[in-house]
């Protein structure tokens, strides 16, 4: 009671009061401009912005490195390396590029409503934007590898083998294989990758109808999973959901645009922020800052949906198709075991051939079948961490010294970064892994029915 009696007695001097609210005014004039600019969500400097761009994604924005999280036994030497990789990076198909092509002038509208207050970007953003370069290849290098793509693939090589130096000098011609499948894009991606490593190797003819990727041949697969319309229900589902309605109003009203925004148009703009962030060079893309981190999340997942059931869990067809490549695997070790097999197999395909793999070891499974009544923001299934551009696949065998025997461990790895799921601690013991894999070996695809024209 007295303190109370101190503190309201106690009066400021007049000279005190004056410098008091003297201060207060200059810290509120400082303070005030601070809050107004940070009302915006800017882009540009924004320093952590959203960063998964489903099967877009460049590698640099998800990779490991094989360098620093290689699994190194004691006692055991690395004796081959089966591995599975999408194509780098590439530019977008004929359909893509020519809504891309005409999405550029949506900039302009843009412009326009920010010189009359009705778009909520900030300047630097739209800065950007106004003025980014065109780069014609963008709309007419179709699918062809980008020179990110092909750095990307390079760099893999480039660091496999100074992880493995012993087994990736002097390779000599029955020691590999380095095979891509029928198209032009992976043929330049295997290029990059033996450029990589560094030494003149030869590598396979493009081929069409392969083990590596069974799904090129299946008529039934082509006829009632790819080309059905029923595989993309969930996603138009989805896309007809309020969450999505919500990010399309929320697009038009950040960008201030007059013109009603279609699906294509929504698309078309995710495809200008993804294709032109570079993950190697490390420069986000200024096509970005039309999206909030909530509205690509959204875009994500209606991808994630079309993956999931075009070449994922949402058809028992993928997993089965799946087992035909890990067939391959278990065959390419049990060679190397018996003294005539390859020190590196290297497969170039697309991302339909790691998901369908992933989906046949049962990683990234989720409990309920994923669905486009309702995001389900948990789930595990996620294209960015498993089909990005030059994602892959590795599987490295090890020959084993320990108390005098001998025995071959074998550890897999995902985008440069152990998979510690699928034996213990990620090192599968020789009889483990054979036990898990000679089931593959005995999958019967005669499903397909007939063969399927690609």
């Amino acid at each position: 009671m007295p303190s109370r009696l101190r503190l309201v007695a106690f009066r400021p001097r007049p000279l005190l009061v004056t410098s008091i609210i003297m201060q207060s005014v200059f810290i509120f004039f400082i303070c005030l401009p601070v809050v107004i600019v940070n009302s915006l969500f800017c882009f540009w400097n924004s320093g952590c912005p959203y960063r998964h761009f489903s099967t877009k994604t460049p590698y640099n924005l998800v990779r490991g490195d094989i360098r620093d999280s290689v699994i190194k036994v004691k006692g055991c030497t690395a004796v081959s390396i089966w591995s599975l990789y999408r194509h780098g990076k590439r530019y977008p198909n004929k359909h893509s590029a020519h809504l891309m092509e005409n999405a550029v002038a949506i900039r302009n509208h843009i412009a326009d409503s920010f010189e009359n207050g009705k778009c909520s970007l900030c300047a630097q953003d739209v800065d950007n934007v106004i003025n980014w370069k065109v780069d014609h290849r963008l709309f007419k290098g179709i699918t062809e590898l980008t020179d990110e793509g092909y750095r990307e693939m390079y760099s893999i090589a480039n660091r496999l083998k100074a992880t493995f130096p012993d087994l990736l000098t002097n390779l000599k011609e029955n020691e590999f294989t380095f095979r891509p499948t029928a198209d032009d894009r992976m043929e330049e991606s295997a290029q990059a990758f033996v450029d990589g490593i560094g030494e003149r190797l030869s590598i396979e003819q493009l081929k069409v109808n392969d083990s590596i990727t069974p799904y090129t041949s299946c008529g039934k697969y082509g006829s009632e999973v790819k080309d059905n319309p029923k595989t993309f229900e969930e996603s138009s589902k989805y896309q007809k959901s309020s969450e999505y309605l919500a990010m399309k109003d929320r697009i038009q009203r950040r960008a201030g645009l007059d013109i009603k925004l279609t699906d294509d148009n929504v698309t078309a703009l995710y495809d200008l922020c993804r294709y032109t962030w570079s993950g190697i060079d490390s420069i986000a893309s200024p096509w970005c800052a039309v999206f909030t981190s909530e509205d690509l999340q959204v875009l994500e997942y209606v991808e994630d949906l079309n993956q999931y059931y075009k070449s994922g869990y949402g058809s028992p067809m993928n997993e089965l198709l799946g087992h035909i490549i890990l067939a391959d695997l278990l065959k390419s070790f049990q060679q190397v075991k018996n003294g005539n097999g390859k020190r590196i197999t290297a497969y170039f395909s697309e991302s339909t051939t790691i998901d369908m793999t992933l989906s046949a070891l049962g990683l990234f499974k989720d409990k309920d079948v994923l669905r486009g009544s309702q995001r389900n923001r948990d789930r595990k299934w996620r294209s960015f961490k498993q089909s990005s551009f030059s994602a892959n696949i590795m599987a490295v065998l090890s020959r084993c010294y320990l108390n005098g025997n001998e025995d071959y461990t074998v550890v897999f790895y995902l985008n440069e970064e152990p998979i510690k799921s699928i034996c213990l601690e990620g090192i599968c013991p020789w009889k483990e892994f054979e036990d898990k894999f000679k089931p593959f070996l005995d999958t019967n695809i005669d499903f397909c029915e007939f063969n399927a024209i690609r």
